[in-house]
């Protein structure tokens, strides 16, 4: 099955992503000059023939142009996508690691706050285990002094007491029985407070130092952060230079390859318009000599394969451009070498090959209802009759095939009334 592409009818723009296609519709002329007529007409039709041959010919290569310039067109555009995606993601990114940053700033600025406030509260508890420190020293001298002085009046016990205010703690001093038997009534309170004192001195340095400790190692994950996200938006901020650049060049490339499209597009018309006068001049005398028939035509056709219908007569949305184009045909599945059967009666008109339907076969069949009707065989892989031949319903006259634009096997069945494609359907 294949598309091509047609300027005859316009749809709305529809964006699709890019997919395999081939170029646009040409409508097939019809060859129906008889091979038993006059000798004039015969030579004619034979003029006719040669001049649409060369014709085909130059559309052929036009359409060869065209189809390459389509397929340069989705290849860029598949391109443009993904670059346009990238650009999408590096902004999305971007703006996700400036909010971090942003972030980390603002955790920078309160733990620095912080770790001032504590800096500032451990210097104040500096100051003031300093002034404890020489309370509890000319406490100590004082206590140490009173004990000397009792011992003086005979208590041995205080002089050991006295020994350990000059050198114990005065946590010692309390828990020391002879402390405890000898210290009382004031001394004993002002031991005790001495004792709380340097108990909250520690305690209260031990908290600023763990306070210090935890800001300064959170300051410095905070900086470690910082840097890494500077890393981040310096990456974000290559990444989206780099796509804009390569945006910029597939924007260029497809705006070239769409240019490029159009000229091969007009081209293509203006010879499908030169073989369009070919054609009716072949119809006109294919007219003096066709049998006719009357009546319904439902049946009238054998069908020309085997196999389910995949791709019906029809318009298709072009994947790229977004107008119409027309699938001239039916497509019957059908394994490459089955038999391709005459749909009626009639004579084999042409055989050729085409860049885009293969091997062809046209088999003029007369005139169905005042219109003159040829059916044509495409993507055959071989013929079984020759030009010229006279043909019964139903017979072999074919192979199907995948030659030519074709994704595989398969026939890709035509009906031109007139010249002209018409769905096949009505005929089946």
């Amino acid at each position: 099955m294949r598309f091509f592409p047609s300027a005859r009818r316009s749809g709305p723009a529809v964006r699709r992503s890019p997919a395999r296609y081939a170029g646009a519709s040409l409508a097939v002329a019809l060859a129906a000059a008889s091979l038993s007529g006059p000798t004039a007409h015969a030579d004619d039709t034979g003029q006719l023939k040669k001049q649409q041959k060369q014709v085909q010919g130059q559309i052929h290569q036009a359409h060869d142009d065209l189809h390459e310039s389509s397929r340069a067109v989705a290849r860029l555009t598949r391109r443009l996508e993904q670059a346009t995606s990238r650009l999408r993601s590096a902004r999305t990114e971007l703006e996700s690691v400036r909010g971090e940053l942003d972030d980390a700033r603002d955790l920078a600025h309160r733990l620095a706050e912080r770790l001032e406030r504590a800096e500032a509260r451990f210097e104040e508890a500096v100051a003031e285990v300093r002034q404890a420190r020489e309370d509890v020293a000319a406490q100590r001298e004082q206590t140490r002094s009173t004990a000397i002085g009792i011992a003086t009046g005979g208590n041995p016990q205080l002089a050991m007491v006295s020994s350990y205010l000059s050198s114990g703690s005065v946590r010692e001093i309390m828990i020391n029985e002879t402390g405890n038997a000898v210290v009382v009534g004031r001394e004993a309170h002002i031991l005790d407070g001495l004792v709380a004192a340097e108990e909250a001195l520690e305690l209260h340095r031990d908290e600023v130092r763990e306070a210090r400790d935890a800001v300064a190692a959170s300051r410095k994950a905070a900086q470690q952060n910082v840097e890494q996200v500077r890393t981040l938006v310096g990456r974000a901020r290559d990444t989206k230079k780099q796509v804009r650049v390569l945006v910029s060049r597939a924007g260029t490339a497809r705006r070239s390859a769409v240019r490029a499209r159009e000229r091969d597009r007009a081209a293509l018309q203006r010879l499908e318009k030169r073989e369009e006068r070919i054609k009716q001049q072949i119809i006109e005398a294919s007219r003096q000599q066709s049998g006719s028939y009357n009546g319904s035509t439902g049946g009238l056709l054998h069908p020309p394969a085997s196999g389910r219908v995949t791709s019906p007569f029809g318009y298709r949305v072009h994947p790229i451009y977004g107008y119409y184009s027309l699938h001239n045909g039916t497509d019957f599945a059908s394994p490459c070498g089955s038999s391709a059967w005459a749909g009626a009666s009639g004579t084999v008109i042409n055989e050729y090959y085409d860049q885009v339907y293969g091997n062809r076969l046209y088999l003029a069949i007369g005139r169905v209802n005042g219109a003159s009707i040829t059916l044509v065989y495409n993507h055959l892989s071989s013929y079984d009759v020759g030009v010229g031949a006279r043909v019964s319903r139903g017979q072999v006259i074919a192979r199907t095939g995948t030659t030519g634009w074709s994704t595989g096997c398969h026939l890709h069945f035509t009906v031109l009334k007139n010249g002209n494609p018409v769905d096949p359907s009505p005929y089946l």
